[in-house]
């Protein structure tokens, strides 16, 4: 690819396993010989939480939202949608104040597919009707069209709560296959995180 070790300055990671973290950590020190930004207490985000207890906001969370305010006015609801379903709640000063948290799509899937034959190989494609005819199309709009009445449902909850209609943006592996059928507008932005990222890794960077 024509990048060499040496081309590399920096690293930063996002984990929410710290095992593998600290394996990661390690491999980038002995292969490019730089020390890792590991995103978590002690690094400048930029983001003011206000929760109980900060440090216990998730790394991937803290960049989508670092990157949300650096790139829409609050406030704004941040939809990850992974092996959990999250929904960051920025106030309208760019306060993250809160995330509901429902288990992610594949999780609930799986849930409901685990040793049982006949369950098996059901995918995420919405079906045209809610009302099911079969077993595949069941669960298909059980589980795909209960997540979008899910979403759309949490943000009217949160607006209201709020008392203010907010921009909504959402990421993930999942967000994709789920937003085009919600009814709120809800912006798609696949690289949320990395955005973050590279943000919080310039604001600590050394030199």
């Amino acid at each position: 690819m024509g990048i060499h070790r040496d081309d590399f300055s920096g690293c930063i990671i996002s984990s929410v396993v710290p095992l593998i973290t600290t394996r990661i950590e390690d491999a980038v020190r002995d292969i490019l010989g730089v020390d890792s930004i590991i995103v978590g207490p002690g690094v400048k985000t930029g983001l003011n939480i206000c929760i109980d207890d900060p440090s216990t906001l998730g790394a991937d969370l803290v960049c989508a939202c670092v990157a949300a305010n650096a790139s829409h006015k609050p406030p704004m609801i941040v939809i990850s949608m992974g092996t959990a379903t999250v929904w960051c709640v920025i106030d309208q000063h760019g306060n993250m104040i809160g995330c509901p948290i429902a288990p992610g799509l594949s999780i609930s899937l799986e849930a409901l597919t685990k040793n049982t034959a006949l369950l098996q190989g059901v995918n995420f494609t919405a079906p045209a009707s809610v009302i099911g005819k079969n077993t595949d199309k069941s669960i298909r709009a059980g589980v795909v069209w209960g997540t979008v009445c899910m979403i759309d449902g949490m943000i009217d909850k949160i607006e209201k709560e709020l008392g203010q209609e907010c921009h909504v943006i959402a990421t993930g592996g999942l967000a994709k296959t789920i937003i085009s059928h919600c009814e709120h507008k809800i912006e798609l932005q696949e690289n949320l995180i990395l955005n973050g990222l590279c943000r919080i890794y310039e604001k600590n960077k050394k030199g």
